[in-house]
């Protein structure tokens, strides 16, 4: 799983002009605090503390959305925003777009779930809040993450692939991030089949979009050791 505190330094790091609110001004800052707060409980190793305040403000969430019967997605970013919007209009289908304390509510007690070695409960947490933002690239790989640790390496794989391409959606600052963090995956389940050329192309494409990328040079080092032992 992605470490904290860095998943939970996303929600406060991305700036969100988009189309439509859920909450008057005051309650949607109420809602980023609580969130924070949240984050704050789980990066100081009290997750059940989080999971406490996140069913208290999904449920606050869930009640001021109630009887709205449009399509509801939320973005971290104008070019997710969009992209949903677009895909609404195209389907003919009534949708609102939410800013991203909608999700991140939901995303966050996914996680705080797995640190309480509930990670069972977790999944269901985690495809919710990717059901609300289906190009999240943060969401898809998290949840790629999880069918990892099962060895389920079809499903990751396309997770993994997934949030490759949404990463292009991600906020400016979370882009190769949010790329490179795929394409590892993706080099892991193929080290994990033997493929270490293809494997290792990978990290180097990783290290070209992040020269400072430790994780992709570690496991370039495992897959040179690996090769060591075969000679």
């Amino acid at each position: 799983m992605l470490a904290l505190p860095l998943a939970l330094a996303l929600f406060a790091a991305t700036p969100m002009p988009l189309p439509a609110q859920d909450a008057a001004p005051a309650a949607q800052q109420d809602d980023e605090s609580q969130v924070d707060r949240a984050s704050n409980f789980i990066s100081a190793a009290k997750p059940a503390e989080a999971v406490a305040l996140l069913d208290s403000l999904i449920a606050t969430q869930e009640r001021r959305r109630q009887g709205d019967d449009r399509q509801t997605y939320c973005a971290r970013s104008p070019a997710e925003a969009l992209l949903y919007s677009s895909r609404a209009a195209s389907e003919k289908k009534a949708a609102v777009v939410l800013p991203q304390t909608a999700c991140y509510s939901i995303f966050l007690k996914g996680f705080a779930l797995i640190d309480l070695n509930r990670s069972h409960e977790a999944k269901a947490w985690l495809e919710r809040a990717l059901a609300m933002a289906p190009s999240n690239a943060q969401f898809l790989g998290e949840l790629a993450e999880w069918y990892k640790s099962r060895r389920d390496w079809v499903a990751a794989r396309r997770l993994f692939q997934r949030a490759v391409d949404a990463a292009a959606l991600s906020p400016d600052n979370r882009r190769i991030f949010d790329q490179t963090r795929g394409m590892r995956g993706l080099g892991y389940i193929l080290i994990e089949e033997g493929k270490f050329d293809a494997a290792e192309a990978i990290y180097r494409e990783c290290l070209a979009l992040d020269p400072n990328d430790e994780r992709s040079k570690h496991q370039l080092d495992y897959i040179a050791n690996q090769r060591g032992k075969k000679t």
